[in-house]
């Protein structure tokens, strides 16, 4: 009878997860001229996301600092990269605002993929630092100055871990040619969502929302020193998350 009600449940579950993306997709066909800013589109996208990636995977995001979330769409967001699925964390964060991402070149490759990324106002970049990154990045600046916050993970690559990878000081032209105040976030055991597709006892994972730099307080930095910097701080943040795990607090 118990494995007959689990099963009940699996089913039931995943019906509802297949015709919600179909769902999902469908609305995004229908509403692709719909501006990328408009807020509701993403809150629908987060909506899915959030019962995917917390309720099915079996997560409980524990999130600190919200009260350092920025007062207007004026901003750019920069994190440490564990795993592909940190985007779906970091948009809970954002949830209220129409944040996108400058995303790995390859995802615009499948198309209902790339139809939903983009509308959203997610655009591609690839691995090289070349001619066509750098038209990227300038793309993303004019989003930003436009009104749509844009996010960016500056190590270039996933590091699979809790220690980040040095960051790559060209990522912050986003920030510094768009004259955007800067959002940095902390991730902090995402690995372990990857560890078990299969769990029953949620798995906790951390995120800290540190202080905004305000433009006005790194305009004179350059890119490598406005990188060590934020670098800095997220390192900081992930040596304190380390300290309460040695303690046991967490």
């Amino acid at each position: 009878l118990i494995l007959q009600a689990l099963a009940l449940f699996i089913v039931l579950n995943i019906t509802f997860i297949i015709a919600s993306l179909l769902i999902f997709v469908v609305i995004v066909y229908l509403t692709k001229g719909v501006n990328e800013k408009t807020l509701w589109k993403h809150k629908l996208l987060m909506t899915f996301g959030i019962y995917y990636f917390n309720s099915i995977y079996r997560v409980k995001p524990i999130i600190k600092g919200l009260e350092n979330l920025p007062k207007d769409n004026n901003f750019t967001v920069f994190s440490n990269h564990i795993e592909y699925i940190d985007p779906f964390y970091l948009k809970q964060i954002y949830f209220n605002y129409p944040l996108g991402f400058i995303a790995k070149e390859v995802l615009f490759k499948y198309p209902v993929i790339s139809t939903v990324i983009k509308s959203v106002g997610c655009i591609p970049i690839g691995k090289l630092a070349d001619r066509k990154s750098l038209e990227t990045i300038i793309m993303g600046i004019k989003m930003v100055k436009e009104g749509q916050p844009m996010a960016i993970f500056p190590e270039g690559k996933r590091s699979y871990s809790n220690q980040p990878i040095e960051f790559k000081p060209g990522a912050f032209k986003l920030a510094q040619k768009a004259k955007a105040d800067i959002s940095l976030v902390v991730l902090y055991d995402i690995q372990a969502v990857m560890r078990k597709v299969i769990r029953i006892k949620k798995t906790k994972i951390y995120m800290s929302v540190l202080p905004i730099i305000k433009y006005e307080d790194y305009k004179n930095l350059d890119t490598v020193q406005l990188s060590q910097k934020a670098y800095d701080m997220i390192t900081n943040e992930i040596e304190d998350y380390n300290r309460l795990r040695s303690e046991g607090k967490i």
